[in-house]
Protein backbone atom coordinates (compact mmCIF):
# COMPACT_ATOMS: atom_id res chain seq x y z
CA UNK A 1 0.00 0.00 0.00
CA UNK A 2 2.51 2.41 0.65
CA UNK A 3 4.64 1.92 -2.57
CA UNK A 4 1.66 2.70 -4.67
CA UNK A 5 0.92 5.82 -2.52
CA UNK A 6 4.42 6.51 -3.20
CA UNK A 7 4.09 5.72 -6.84
CA UNK A 8 0.61 7.71 -7.30
CA UNK A 9 1.31 10.87 -5.39
CA UNK A 10 3.67 11.99 -8.13
CA UNK A 11 1.56 11.70 -10.60
CA UNK A 12 -1.65 13.44 -9.03
CA UNK A 13 0.82 16.49 -8.38
CA UNK A 14 2.01 16.85 -11.81
CA UNK A 15 -2.10 16.96 -12.70
CA UNK A 16 -2.52 19.47 -10.57
CA UNK A 17 0.05 21.89 -11.23
CA UNK A 18 -0.79 21.26 -14.81
CA UNK A 19 -3.85 21.71 -14.15
CA UNK A 20 -3.73 25.14 -12.81
CA UNK A 21 -0.94 26.64 -15.05
CA UNK A 22 -3.26 25.44 -18.34
CA UNK A 23 -6.25 27.50 -16.35
CA UNK A 24 -4.33 30.86 -16.45
CA UNK A 25 -4.51 30.70 -19.99
CA UNK A 26 -9.21 31.17 -19.52
CA UNK A 27 -8.69 34.10 -17.02
CA UNK A 28 -9.88 37.06 -18.40
CA UNK A 29 -7.73 40.27 -19.10
CA UNK A 30 -9.36 43.22 -19.11
CA UNK A 31 -6.59 44.81 -21.18
CA UNK A 32 -7.39 42.17 -23.91
CA UNK A 33 -10.83 43.28 -23.75
CA UNK A 34 -12.55 45.70 -26.65
CA UNK A 35 -15.73 48.02 -26.15
CA UNK A 36 -19.00 46.46 -27.11
CA UNK A 37 -21.48 48.07 -29.18
CA UNK A 38 -24.67 47.38 -31.05
CA UNK A 39 -26.06 48.71 -33.81
CA UNK A 40 -30.52 48.28 -34.95
CA UNK A 41 -31.82 49.02 -38.48
CA UNK A 42 -34.91 48.04 -40.55
CA UNK A 43 -36.12 48.28 -44.07
CA UNK A 44 -38.83 47.10 -46.28
CA UNK A 45 -38.98 43.91 -47.78
CA UNK A 46 -40.88 44.76 -50.87
CA UNK A 47 -37.60 47.52 -51.25
CA UNK A 48 -35.56 44.58 -50.83
CA UNK A 49 -37.31 42.26 -53.42
CA UNK A 50 -38.06 45.16 -56.08
CA UNK A 51 -34.52 45.90 -56.01
CA UNK A 52 -33.18 41.93 -56.33
CA UNK A 53 -35.44 41.85 -59.33
CA UNK A 54 -34.58 44.85 -61.17
CA UNK A 55 -30.80 43.94 -60.96
CA UNK A 56 -31.70 40.59 -62.21
CA UNK A 57 -33.26 41.87 -65.05
CA UNK A 58 -31.52 44.70 -65.79
CA UNK A 59 -27.70 43.64 -64.73
CA UNK A 60 -24.87 46.89 -64.64
CA UNK A 61 -23.01 46.71 -68.02
CA UNK A 62 -19.93 48.80 -68.67
CA UNK A 63 -19.83 52.23 -67.57
CA UNK A 64 -23.46 52.47 -66.19
CA UNK A 65 -24.60 53.57 -62.75
CA UNK A 66 -25.07 50.71 -60.17
CA UNK A 67 -29.22 49.99 -58.89
CA UNK A 68 -29.42 52.10 -55.70
CA UNK A 69 -29.83 49.99 -52.89
CA UNK A 70 -33.08 50.34 -50.28
CA UNK A 71 -31.82 52.17 -47.85
CA UNK A 72 -32.24 51.01 -43.76
CA UNK A 73 -33.87 53.19 -41.50
CA UNK A 74 -33.66 53.92 -38.00
CA UNK A 75 -37.55 55.49 -38.14
CA UNK A 76 -40.15 55.07 -40.51
CA UNK A 77 -44.04 55.36 -40.93
CA UNK A 78 -45.41 52.42 -42.93
CA UNK A 79 -48.99 50.91 -43.44
CA UNK A 80 -50.15 48.37 -41.67
CA UNK A 81 -49.81 45.49 -44.83
CA UNK A 82 -46.18 46.33 -45.50
CA UNK A 83 -43.26 43.56 -43.61
CA UNK A 84 -40.63 44.85 -42.08
CA UNK A 85 -36.50 42.86 -42.19
CA UNK A 86 -35.43 43.95 -38.75
CA UNK A 87 -31.25 43.84 -38.75
CA UNK A 88 -29.17 43.61 -35.66
CA UNK A 89 -25.42 44.22 -35.65
CA UNK A 90 -22.62 43.22 -32.53
CA UNK A 91 -19.24 44.18 -32.86
CA UNK A 92 -16.57 43.78 -33.15
CA UNK A 93 -18.36 40.11 -34.10
CA UNK A 94 -14.90 37.91 -33.42
CA UNK A 95 -14.24 39.10 -30.36
CA UNK A 96 -17.63 40.18 -29.11
CA UNK A 97 -18.19 38.41 -25.18
CA UNK A 98 -22.26 38.77 -24.50
CA UNK A 99 -24.82 36.38 -22.90
CA UNK A 100 -27.92 36.98 -25.04
CA UNK A 101 -29.55 39.04 -27.21
CA UNK A 102 -33.42 39.90 -28.14
CA UNK A 103 -36.05 42.53 -29.56
CA UNK A 104 -38.99 44.28 -27.64
CA UNK A 105 -42.32 46.14 -29.56
CA UNK A 106 -42.80 48.38 -26.68
CA UNK A 107 -41.45 46.02 -24.24
CA UNK A 108 -42.67 43.11 -24.81
CA UNK A 109 -40.81 39.88 -26.44
CA UNK A 110 -40.81 40.54 -30.13
CA UNK A 111 -38.04 38.11 -31.54
CA UNK A 112 -35.09 36.56 -30.78
CA UNK A 113 -33.52 36.39 -33.82
CA UNK A 114 -30.66 38.81 -35.11
CA UNK A 115 -32.27 39.56 -37.88
CA UNK A 116 -35.52 38.49 -38.89
CA UNK A 117 -39.08 39.54 -40.85
CA UNK A 118 -42.29 40.30 -39.60
CA UNK A 119 -45.17 42.78 -39.68
CA UNK A 120 -46.14 45.72 -37.27
CA UNK A 121 -49.96 45.80 -37.72
CA UNK A 122 -50.83 47.69 -34.36
CA UNK A 123 -51.69 51.02 -36.35
CA UNK A 124 -50.07 54.05 -33.97
CA UNK A 125 -46.24 55.13 -32.34
CA UNK A 126 -44.06 51.91 -31.69
CA UNK A 127 -40.45 51.52 -30.36
CA UNK A 128 -38.59 48.39 -31.24
CA UNK A 129 -35.69 47.68 -29.03
CA UNK A 130 -32.61 45.35 -30.17
CA UNK A 131 -31.27 44.46 -26.50
CA UNK A 132 -28.22 42.68 -25.90
CA UNK A 133 -26.25 41.51 -22.19
CA UNK A 134 -22.66 41.27 -22.20
CA UNK A 135 -19.93 39.71 -20.55
CA UNK A 136 -20.09 41.61 -17.63
CA UNK A 137 -24.06 41.01 -17.58
CA UNK A 138 -24.37 44.93 -18.85
CA UNK A 139 -27.37 45.83 -20.71
CA UNK A 140 -27.04 47.60 -23.88
CA UNK A 141 -29.93 48.68 -25.55
CA UNK A 142 -30.72 50.46 -29.35
CA UNK A 143 -34.40 51.50 -30.13
CA UNK A 144 -35.78 52.36 -33.40
CA UNK A 145 -38.97 53.96 -33.93
CA UNK A 146 -42.07 53.23 -36.32
CA UNK A 147 -45.06 54.57 -36.89
CA UNK A 148 -47.68 52.62 -38.34
CA UNK A 149 -50.59 54.23 -40.47
CA UNK A 150 -54.31 54.03 -40.27
CA UNK A 151 -56.45 53.78 -43.42
CA UNK A 152 -58.15 57.44 -43.61
CA UNK A 153 -61.46 57.73 -42.64
CA UNK A 154 -64.66 59.28 -44.48
CA UNK A 155 -68.33 59.43 -43.39
CA UNK A 156 -71.14 59.44 -45.65
CA UNK A 157 -73.23 61.57 -43.28
CA UNK A 158 -73.27 65.45 -43.57
CA UNK A 159 -72.89 65.64 -47.18
CA UNK A 160 -73.72 68.52 -49.05
CA UNK A 161 -75.39 68.51 -51.61
CA UNK A 162 -77.95 66.55 -50.00
CA UNK A 163 -78.99 63.07 -51.56
CA UNK A 164 -81.62 63.70 -54.23
CA UNK A 165 -80.79 67.93 -54.51
CA UNK A 166 -82.90 69.74 -57.28
CA UNK A 167 -82.21 72.19 -58.75
CA UNK A 168 -78.70 73.21 -58.07
CA UNK A 169 -77.16 75.88 -61.09
CA UNK A 170 -73.90 74.63 -62.70
CA UNK A 171 -73.59 78.94 -63.79
CA UNK A 172 -74.06 80.03 -60.03
CA UNK A 173 -71.09 77.43 -58.46
CA UNK A 174 -72.42 73.59 -56.76
CA UNK A 175 -70.24 73.19 -53.53
CA UNK A 176 -69.30 70.01 -52.67
CA UNK A 177 -68.18 69.28 -48.53
CA UNK A 178 -67.94 65.99 -46.50
CA UNK A 179 -65.91 64.98 -43.58
CA UNK A 180 -62.61 63.12 -43.67
CA UNK A 181 -59.82 62.92 -41.62
CA UNK A 182 -56.63 60.82 -40.79
CA UNK A 183 -57.69 58.87 -37.15
CA UNK A 184 -54.19 58.88 -36.11
CA UNK A 185 -52.35 62.23 -37.78
CA UNK A 186 -49.83 60.76 -38.98
CA UNK A 187 -50.22 60.91 -43.02
CA UNK A 188 -51.65 63.38 -45.38
CA UNK A 189 -54.80 62.66 -46.66
CA UNK A 190 -56.58 63.65 -50.29
CA UNK A 191 -59.35 63.05 -52.11
CA UNK A 192 -60.64 61.73 -55.17
CA UNK A 193 -63.49 63.51 -56.36
CA UNK A 194 -65.76 62.59 -59.49
CA UNK A 195 -68.50 64.37 -61.11
CA UNK A 196 -70.22 61.52 -63.56
CA UNK A 197 -73.32 61.23 -65.67
CA UNK A 198 -74.90 57.45 -65.25
CA UNK A 199 -75.69 56.17 -68.94
CA UNK A 200 -77.01 52.70 -67.66
CA UNK A 201 -75.93 49.12 -66.25
CA UNK A 202 -74.68 46.21 -67.59
CA UNK A 203 -73.36 42.93 -67.01
CA UNK A 204 -70.06 42.00 -65.92
CA UNK A 205 -68.46 40.07 -68.79
CA UNK A 206 -68.52 36.66 -66.98
CA UNK A 207 -72.23 37.05 -66.87
CA UNK A 208 -72.13 37.47 -62.79
CA UNK A 209 -75.00 38.67 -61.95
CA UNK A 210 -73.59 41.61 -60.85
CA UNK A 211 -74.23 44.46 -62.22
CA UNK A 212 -71.75 47.90 -63.22
CA UNK A 213 -73.15 50.93 -63.44
CA UNK A 214 -71.83 52.91 -66.94
CA UNK A 215 -70.81 56.53 -66.70
CA UNK A 216 -69.85 59.54 -68.33
CA UNK A 217 -67.15 61.44 -66.13
CA UNK A 218 -67.72 65.07 -66.02
CA UNK A 219 -64.61 65.85 -63.40
CA UNK A 220 -61.96 63.46 -61.70
CA UNK A 221 -59.02 65.43 -59.67
CA UNK A 222 -57.28 64.68 -56.49
CA UNK A 223 -58.09 67.93 -53.63
CA UNK A 224 -56.39 68.02 -50.50
CA UNK A 225 -59.36 69.39 -49.05
CA UNK A 226 -62.56 68.35 -47.93
CA UNK A 227 -64.35 70.28 -50.07
CA UNK A 228 -64.96 71.63 -53.80
CA UNK A 229 -66.77 74.45 -55.58
CA UNK A 230 -67.42 73.23 -59.02
CA UNK A 231 -67.44 75.94 -61.44
CA UNK A 232 -68.70 76.10 -65.48
CA UNK A 233 -66.00 76.16 -67.43
CA UNK A 234 -67.10 77.30 -71.28
CA UNK A 235 -64.07 76.26 -72.55
CA UNK A 236 -64.67 73.02 -71.57
CA UNK A 237 -65.63 69.89 -73.71
CA UNK A 238 -67.22 68.21 -70.40
CA UNK A 239 -69.36 70.30 -68.25
CA UNK A 240 -73.15 70.09 -66.52
CA UNK A 241 -76.26 70.72 -68.06
CA UNK A 242 -79.27 71.93 -66.77
CA UNK A 243 -82.16 69.50 -66.25
CA UNK A 244 -79.64 66.48 -65.83
CA UNK A 245 -79.17 63.84 -63.40
CA UNK A 246 -75.63 63.22 -62.17
CA UNK A 247 -73.58 61.39 -59.13
CA UNK A 248 -71.02 62.34 -57.38
CA UNK A 249 -68.10 60.03 -55.11
CA UNK A 250 -65.65 60.68 -52.93
CA UNK A 251 -62.90 58.52 -51.85
CA UNK A 252 -60.07 59.22 -48.61
CA UNK A 253 -56.61 58.17 -49.99
CA UNK A 254 -53.26 59.23 -47.89
CA UNK A 255 -49.76 59.73 -49.22
CA UNK A 256 -49.50 56.05 -48.35
CA UNK A 257 -51.91 55.13 -50.68
CA UNK A 258 -54.37 53.55 -48.50
CA UNK A 259 -57.88 54.17 -49.23
CA UNK A 260 -60.51 54.89 -46.37
CA UNK A 261 -62.82 51.50 -46.06
CA UNK A 262 -66.03 53.36 -47.12
CA UNK A 263 -66.68 55.46 -50.45
CA UNK A 264 -69.36 58.03 -50.33
CA UNK A 265 -72.03 58.64 -53.42
CA UNK A 266 -74.09 61.07 -53.98
CA UNK A 267 -76.51 62.60 -56.57
CA UNK A 268 -78.41 65.46 -57.68
CA UNK A 269 -80.72 67.21 -59.92
CA UNK A 270 -79.48 70.37 -62.51
CA UNK A 271 -81.83 73.54 -62.52
CA UNK A 272 -84.29 74.13 -65.18
CA UNK A 273 -84.70 77.14 -67.27
CA UNK A 274 -87.58 79.06 -67.62
CA UNK A 275 -89.56 76.50 -65.31
CA UNK A 276 -89.16 73.46 -67.35
CA UNK A 277 -88.78 70.18 -65.79
CA UNK A 278 -88.22 66.76 -66.67
CA UNK A 279 -88.80 63.31 -65.63
CA UNK A 280 -86.35 60.27 -64.53
CA UNK A 281 -87.14 57.07 -64.28
CA UNK A 282 -85.79 53.53 -64.25
CA UNK A 283 -86.25 50.13 -66.24
CA UNK A 284 -85.89 46.25 -65.25
CA UNK A 285 -86.23 43.44 -67.32
CA UNK A 286 -87.15 39.76 -66.33
CA UNK A 287 -84.39 38.39 -68.45
CA UNK A 288 -80.76 40.35 -67.25
CA UNK A 289 -79.26 39.56 -70.21
CA UNK A 290 -80.85 42.02 -71.86
CA UNK A 291 -78.56 45.22 -70.63
CA UNK A 292 -75.98 43.61 -72.50
CA UNK A 293 -75.02 45.67 -75.15
CA UNK A 294 -74.31 43.23 -77.32
CA UNK A 295 -78.25 42.05 -77.45
CA UNK A 296 -79.19 45.09 -78.78
CA UNK A 297 -78.47 44.65 -82.30
CA UNK A 298 -81.00 41.34 -82.29
CA UNK A 299 -83.55 42.97 -79.94
CA UNK A 300 -83.75 46.36 -80.65
CA UNK A 301 -84.51 49.25 -78.15
CA UNK A 302 -86.81 50.42 -75.47
CA UNK A 303 -89.22 52.24 -76.96
CA UNK A 304 -90.85 55.25 -74.68
CA UNK A 305 -94.08 57.30 -74.99
CA UNK A 306 -94.61 60.61 -72.64
CA UNK A 307 -98.34 61.73 -72.97
CA UNK A 308 -99.85 65.04 -71.29
CA UNK A 309 -102.89 64.75 -68.73
CA UNK A 310 -105.35 64.47 -72.05
CA UNK A 311 -103.20 61.65 -72.99
CA UNK A 312 -101.79 63.58 -76.35
CA UNK A 313 -98.15 61.94 -77.15
CA UNK A 314 -95.69 64.93 -76.37
CA UNK A 315 -92.08 62.96 -76.55
CA UNK A 316 -91.36 59.97 -78.41
CA UNK A 317 -88.02 58.84 -77.41
CA UNK A 318 -85.73 55.16 -77.44
CA UNK A 319 -83.02 54.43 -75.46
CA UNK A 320 -80.66 51.42 -75.73
CA UNK A 321 -80.91 48.12 -73.62
CA UNK A 322 -77.98 48.70 -71.89
CA UNK A 323 -79.81 52.29 -69.97
CA UNK A 324 -81.66 51.23 -66.93
CA UNK A 325 -82.20 54.66 -66.25
CA UNK A 326 -82.79 58.03 -67.92
CA UNK A 327 -83.92 61.71 -67.77
CA UNK A 328 -86.09 63.28 -70.30
CA UNK A 329 -86.07 67.11 -70.51
CA UNK A 330 -87.73 69.64 -70.82
CA UNK A 331 -91.19 69.37 -70.19
CA UNK A 332 -93.75 71.79 -69.04
CA UNK A 333 -95.12 71.87 -65.61
CA UNK A 334 -98.12 69.02 -65.40
CA UNK A 335 -99.05 65.69 -65.18
CA UNK A 336 -97.34 63.23 -67.47
CA UNK A 337 -97.90 59.18 -68.23
CA UNK A 338 -94.67 57.12 -69.30
CA UNK A 339 -94.83 54.22 -71.28
CA UNK A 340 -92.31 51.88 -72.14
CA UNK A 341 -91.98 48.99 -74.45
CA UNK A 342 -90.30 46.13 -76.36
CA UNK A 343 -91.37 46.32 -80.11
CA UNK A 344 -88.88 43.52 -81.19
CA UNK A 345 -89.86 41.40 -77.97
CA UNK A 346 -93.32 41.29 -77.76
CA UNK A 347 -93.40 38.40 -75.00
CA UNK A 348 -92.68 41.65 -73.10
CA UNK A 349 -95.76 43.58 -71.49
CA UNK A 350 -95.13 47.22 -71.80
CA UNK A 351 -95.25 49.21 -68.26
CA UNK A 352 -96.12 52.46 -67.74
CA UNK A 353 -95.82 55.09 -64.67
CA UNK A 354 -96.93 58.74 -63.53
CA UNK A 355 -95.22 61.80 -63.02
CA UNK A 356 -95.91 64.85 -61.82
CA UNK A 357 -93.22 67.30 -63.01
CA UNK A 358 -92.78 70.86 -60.83
CA UNK A 359 -90.74 74.22 -62.16
CA UNK A 360 -87.43 73.93 -62.37
CA UNK A 361 -87.68 70.00 -60.93
CA UNK A 362 -87.19 66.74 -62.18
CA UNK A 363 -89.86 64.31 -61.56
CA UNK A 364 -89.10 60.70 -60.32
CA UNK A 365 -90.99 58.40 -61.27
CA UNK A 366 -91.31 54.24 -60.56
CA UNK A 367 -89.59 52.16 -61.93
CA UNK A 368 -90.68 50.58 -65.00
CA UNK A 369 -90.47 46.37 -65.02
CA UNK A 370 -90.78 44.94 -68.33
CA UNK A 371 -91.60 41.06 -67.66
CA UNK A 372 -92.10 37.95 -69.81
CA UNK A 373 -94.07 35.49 -68.45
CA UNK A 374 -94.41 33.53 -71.70
CA UNK A 375 -92.35 30.28 -71.81
CA UNK A 376 -90.90 28.88 -75.31
CA UNK A 377 -92.06 27.14 -77.86
CA UNK A 378 -91.17 24.11 -79.31
CA UNK A 379 -92.22 21.50 -82.34
CA UNK A 380 -90.96 19.17 -84.22
CA UNK A 381 -89.44 20.11 -87.50
CA UNK A 382 -90.22 17.41 -90.37
CA UNK A 383 -87.79 16.96 -93.24
CA UNK A 384 -89.98 18.39 -95.25
CA UNK A 385 -89.95 21.98 -93.72
CA UNK A 386 -93.38 21.09 -91.34
CA UNK A 387 -93.63 21.80 -88.25
CA UNK A 388 -95.94 19.14 -86.71
CA UNK A 389 -96.96 19.66 -83.12
CA UNK A 390 -97.31 15.97 -82.14
CA UNK A 391 -96.21 14.15 -78.98
CA UNK A 392 -95.12 10.28 -80.84
CA UNK A 393 -92.28 10.22 -83.67
CA UNK A 394 -90.83 7.38 -85.59
CA UNK A 395 -86.64 6.43 -84.95
CA UNK A 396 -84.40 8.73 -87.62
CA UNK A 397 -80.84 8.94 -87.59
CA UNK A 398 -81.30 12.93 -87.24
CA UNK A 399 -84.54 14.70 -85.68
CA UNK A 400 -85.01 18.43 -86.13
CA UNK A 401 -86.86 20.38 -83.27
CA UNK A 402 -87.74 24.25 -83.53
CA UNK A 403 -88.01 26.52 -80.86
CA UNK A 404 -89.43 30.36 -80.72
CA UNK A 405 -89.23 32.69 -77.96
CA UNK A 406 -89.60 36.53 -78.38
CA UNK A 407 -88.67 37.11 -74.90
CA UNK A 408 -84.82 37.21 -75.38
CA UNK A 409 -82.35 33.85 -75.96
CA UNK A 410 -82.69 30.55 -74.27
CA UNK A 411 -80.95 27.31 -73.99
CA UNK A 412 -82.49 23.58 -74.94
CA UNK A 413 -81.56 20.25 -72.38
CA UNK A 414 -82.13 17.40 -74.20
CA UNK A 415 -82.90 13.66 -72.20
CA UNK A 416 -83.22 10.28 -73.60
CA UNK A 417 -84.78 7.76 -71.86
CA UNK A 418 -84.35 10.17 -68.71
CA UNK A 419 -80.73 10.44 -68.86
CA UNK A 420 -78.35 13.36 -70.41
CA UNK A 421 -78.09 12.73 -73.78
CA UNK A 422 -74.46 11.72 -75.13
CA UNK A 423 -72.77 10.55 -78.03
CA UNK A 424 -74.85 12.94 -80.12
CA UNK A 425 -74.37 15.92 -82.65
CA UNK A 426 -75.65 19.28 -81.75
CA UNK A 427 -73.34 21.20 -83.54
CA UNK A 428 -76.14 21.99 -86.23
CA UNK A 429 -77.85 25.29 -84.21
CA UNK A 430 -79.75 27.67 -86.36
CA UNK A 431 -80.43 30.84 -84.98
CA UNK A 432 -82.70 32.98 -87.10
CA UNK A 433 -81.86 36.72 -88.11
CA UNK A 434 -83.80 38.33 -84.98
CA UNK A 435 -82.86 35.61 -82.84
CA UNK A 436 -86.22 35.03 -81.83
CA UNK A 437 -86.00 31.77 -83.07
CA UNK A 438 -83.77 28.41 -83.02
CA UNK A 439 -83.24 25.06 -84.88
CA UNK A 440 -81.62 22.55 -83.41
CA UNK A 441 -80.65 19.01 -85.39
CA UNK A 442 -80.38 15.80 -82.99
CA UNK A 443 -78.23 13.17 -84.88
CA UNK A 444 -78.58 10.03 -82.78
CA UNK A 445 -76.35 6.96 -82.71
CA UNK A 446 -77.65 3.96 -84.88
CA UNK A 447 -76.86 2.04 -81.69
CA UNK A 448 -79.80 3.79 -80.22
CA UNK A 449 -82.07 2.23 -82.55
CA UNK A 450 -84.61 -0.40 -80.74
CA UNK A 451 -87.65 -2.69 -81.00
CA UNK A 452 -88.96 -0.76 -77.42
CA UNK A 453 -90.18 2.51 -77.15
CA UNK A 454 -88.22 5.10 -75.90
CA UNK A 455 -88.64 8.33 -74.73
CA UNK A 456 -86.87 11.89 -75.83
CA UNK A 457 -87.68 15.05 -73.12
CA UNK A 458 -86.61 17.92 -74.60
CA UNK A 459 -86.66 21.37 -72.05
CA UNK A 460 -86.33 25.09 -73.30
CA UNK A 461 -85.43 27.80 -71.11
CA UNK A 462 -85.03 31.67 -71.49
CA UNK A 463 -83.76 33.86 -69.71
CA UNK A 464 -86.40 35.57 -67.66
CA UNK A 465 -87.01 31.74 -65.76
CA UNK A 466 -89.55 30.24 -68.04
CA UNK A 467 -90.24 26.44 -69.15
CA UNK A 468 -91.43 24.67 -71.66
CA UNK A 469 -90.54 20.82 -71.15
CA UNK A 470 -92.10 18.33 -73.85
CA UNK A 471 -91.13 14.34 -74.03
CA UNK A 472 -91.42 12.69 -77.31
CA UNK A 473 -92.23 8.54 -77.66
CA UNK A 474 -89.93 7.45 -80.06
CA UNK A 475 -91.73 4.52 -81.40
CA UNK A 476 -89.59 0.74 -82.05
CA UNK A 477 -87.43 0.55 -84.97
CA UNK A 478 -87.71 -2.68 -87.16
CA UNK A 479 -84.57 -2.75 -88.30
CA UNK A 480 -82.33 -4.86 -86.56
CA UNK A 481 -79.35 -2.23 -84.47
CA UNK A 482 -76.27 -2.96 -85.84
CA UNK A 483 -73.39 -5.16 -83.43
CA UNK A 484 -71.66 -3.50 -81.27
CA UNK A 485 -68.19 -2.27 -81.69
CA UNK A 486 -67.07 -0.99 -78.61
CA UNK A 487 -67.60 -0.97 -74.70
CA UNK A 488 -68.37 3.10 -74.91
CA UNK A 489 -71.12 2.06 -77.39
CA UNK A 490 -72.15 -0.91 -75.22
CA UNK A 491 -72.26 1.67 -71.96
CA UNK A 492 -74.40 4.43 -74.35
CA UNK A 493 -76.76 1.83 -75.64
CA UNK A 494 -76.99 0.85 -72.03
CA UNK A 495 -77.73 4.21 -70.80
CA UNK A 496 -80.70 4.93 -73.60
CA UNK A 497 -82.55 1.69 -72.47
CA UNK A 498 -81.66 0.07 -76.20
CA UNK A 499 -81.80 -3.46 -76.18
CA UNK A 500 -80.64 -6.16 -78.86
CA UNK A 501 -83.06 -9.52 -79.29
Amino acid sequence: MKNFVSIFAPFVALVFFTACSDSDQYLYNEEDSVALQIHAEMTRTYEIESAESWDDQYPCIDNCSPQVKPSRVRADTVTSKDTLIFIGEITPNRQAHYREYYWTLDGEDFSNDMNFRKPVTKPGYHEICFVVTDHYGDTLRDTLKLWVSNPPVIESQGLIPAIGSQGLSPKEGITFAWHGYDPDSISKVFYKFEIQEPRGIRYTDDRNPKLYTVSHSILDTLIDTPYFTYWEDPGSYHQLENLKFYTWSVRAVNEFGQKSDSLIQGNFFTKGIRNEGGIQTFIRFSNESLYDRYYSNYHGKIHLDIQDSLSNLVVEHEIGLDTNQFVVSPLKPGKYKIIASLPKLTDFVPDTADATVLPGEIAIADTLRLLDTIPPSNKYLTPEGLLQDTDSLDFRDTLRFYFEDHGGDLRQEVLWNGQELRGYDRRNTLYSDDHTSDTILITLPKSYRSWTYQLLSISAYDYSGNLNSKTYVIRPSFERPEPESSSSSAKSSSSAGGKDD
